[in-house]
């Protein structure tokens, strides 16, 4: 079988000019773009930080950056737990803050891909609320009705997976706030 050039060789050749075009031109884009990408992360980082820590504008990774250390001066105001999870739509990320006498101060979705409507109204800071108090020893736990009592959170209408998934995240800061609290 005879290859003919303008059936088959000639679009192959097309083709691959225009995919080497394109993968330089994306090459440029993200050499260009990457430094700028770093700093928002960076600055997004920094004010997510302040918010779920509020009144603390320093922080200190720790030595084996797997949190952060809240300062005002040389005094010690709480804790950052940046964590990961399972959820409906996928990884949900969060941020908990823990004050040095250990209550959460704020929780931020980071990360988030479940159902418009319902999972993601675990963004809204009427839900994140509720784990403002005294971190329990074992943990927060989800109750599905009813009034929450000390140690649970109210789960939200038709979001239990996802209700669930912010608790799993802000009980395991609560554990490497006790793990870090037990160390020194």
């Amino acid at each position: 079988m005879k290859l003919n050039f303008k059936e088959v060789i000639a679009p192959t050749l097309i083709l691959f000019i225009i995919c080497l075009v394109t993968t330089s031109f994306l090459s440029v884009t993200n050499l260009m773009t990457r430094d700028k990408i770093a700093e928002i992360n960076k600055q997004t980082e920094t004010s997510s930080r302040e918010l779920v820590l509020p009144g603390t504008k320093e922080f200190e990774d720790s030595k084996d950056n797997t949190y952060a250390i809240g300062k005002k001066g040389n005094e010690i105001t709480g804790y950052v737990f940046t964590t990961k999870t399972k959820s409906y739509g996928g990884d949900l990320s969060t941020m908990t803050g823990i004050s040095k006498d250990g209550k959460v101060t704020g929780v931020v979705i980071l990360s988030i891909s479940d159902t418009p409507g319902l999972g993601l109204n675990a963004q809204k800071e009427s839900f994140r609320d509720q784990y403002k108090k005294a971190a329990p020893e074992n943990g927060f736990e989800v109750v599905k009705s009813g009034n929450a009592g000390d140690g649970q959170i109210n789960a939200m209408t038709g979001a239990t997976i996802t209700s669930n998934a912010v608790t799993k995240c802000v009980n395991e800061a609560i554990e490497q706030y006790q793990h870090v609290k037990g160390g020194n």
